[in-house]
């Protein structure tokens, strides 16, 4: 199996390369605001354009493997996720950039996103999924740590926000058989979702 294979899809989410075609509905979703506090500076400028075109890019010489996140129920656009930092000899590779609209940030979408990102993750024999989230972004240092990530320290003045800070980067992990039992953990989370 590879990484950016179709069909990714858990419970009510499904999970598509990002393309072209994904570049309005997430201009017009809540995404554009959000980005300023959380995401890096890239040398072509910091405005919603500039990202996308730099995201697509990425996407084209591998360096990254970014999602478009639809709830099927509804075909509403849910956000964006990547693959990022991917290394297949060392089976290892980072999640970042999951973002989904405000009002689905509490129910199954984000659960079922994890789910499918490191379940196929660990189908294509990955056994190291890295976190690497600004030390003020406290929800989502707690969203990682309630799947068992670990904490394994801060990388002081990493790197250069969007807002225009210098930030400090936590640094979290899931190894082997913490793969698994994060796997378990979103499996019962989102089916208890899907019943409430």
């Amino acid at each position: 199996m590879r990484l950016d294979a179709p069909g990714l899809q858990v419970a009510d989410v499904r999970l598509d390369l990002l393309t072209e075609g994904h570049r309005a509905p997430l201009a017009a979703s809540g995404a554009v605001a959000a980005m300023w506090q959380w995401m890096p500076v890239i040398p072509t400028g910091t405005n919603f354009d500039a990202y996308f075109d730099h995201t697509l890019a990425d996407a084209r010489t591998g360096r990254s493997i970014p999602f478009a996140i639809t709830r099927i129920s509804d075909g509403a656009f849910a956000g964006v996720a990547a693959y990022l930092e991917v290394s297949r000899t060392h089976r290892r590779l980072r999640i970042g950039y999951q973002w989904h609209p405000e009002e689905m940030r509490s129910g199954v979408v984000p659960a079922a996103t994890a789910l499918a990102l490191i379940g196929r993750a660990k189908a294509c024999r990955i056994r190291r999924i890295e976190y690497l989230i600004d030390e003020e972004n406290v929800p989502a240092i707690k969203s990682v740590e309630r799947i068992g990530a670990s904490r394994e320290g801060l990388l002081r003045s990493h790197m250069r926000a969007a807002k225009g800070t210098w930030a400090n980067m936590a640094l979290y992990s899931l190894v082997d058989s913490e793969i698994r039992a994060a796997m378990t953990l979103l499996q019962d989370r989102v089916a208890a979702l899907q019943i409430a």
